[in-house]
């Protein structure tokens, strides 16, 4: 027997007093036993559960808006637009060693070469790897870098310095 689906309106085969699934919509649906009426219209389903017809919209509850809840007035809120508070920093903390290759990088192109500028080259490059292997919970690659080339600069600044020293004196 010839059947239409409630839902699409696909022909589908069935039996009276069967349960079909409409082969389009895959929409579940009972044939009536009398073959004079049509299908009472019922809510498709699909393993017992109702299925969401597409041709039109679903009906929707109505609610009531909620009402505005507003803080009383004079609450301070650290977080809150005008409250002038800093912005927390991305990432983690700075890494020590970066500071400290930048600083014995400046102190070894001010005062002390050999050792302030071996020490910014030594720092810089230990803090650079430990911030790699933080994955981004350290901060500070920028310094290291910094004290790196600092102290690079420092080194060869001293060095042409003396070479200098030593060809004019002799």
């Amino acid at each position: 027997m010839k059947v239409f689906c409630p839902n699409c309106g696909t022909e589908n085969d069935g039996t009276q007093g069967s349960r079909v699934t409409c082969r389009a919509c895959t929409a579940s649906f009972e044939v009536p036993i009398e073959q004079g009426q049509a299908p009472a219209p019922q809510a498709p389903t699909f393993g017992g559960q109702p299925v969401q017809s597409f041709d039109r919209p679903a009906a929707q509850p109505v609610q009531a808006p909620a009402p505005m809840v507003q803080p009383p007035p004079n609450v301070w809120s650290p977080n809150a637009p005008g409250s002038y508070s800093a912005p927390p920093a991305p990432g983690g903390q700075t890494n020590t060693l970066a500071i400290v290759s930048l600083v014995s990088g400046l102190v070894g192109c001010l005062c002390l070469p050999a050792l302030g500028s071996l020490t910014g080259i030594i720092t810089g490059f230990v803090a650079l790897s430990q911030i790699n292997a933080a994955n981004g919970g350290q901060k500070g690659r920028e310094l290291a870098i910094g004290g790196i080339v600092v102290s690079f600069l420092g080194c060869f600044g001293w060095l042409a310095y003396f070479v200098i020293a030593a060809i004019s004196a002799s």
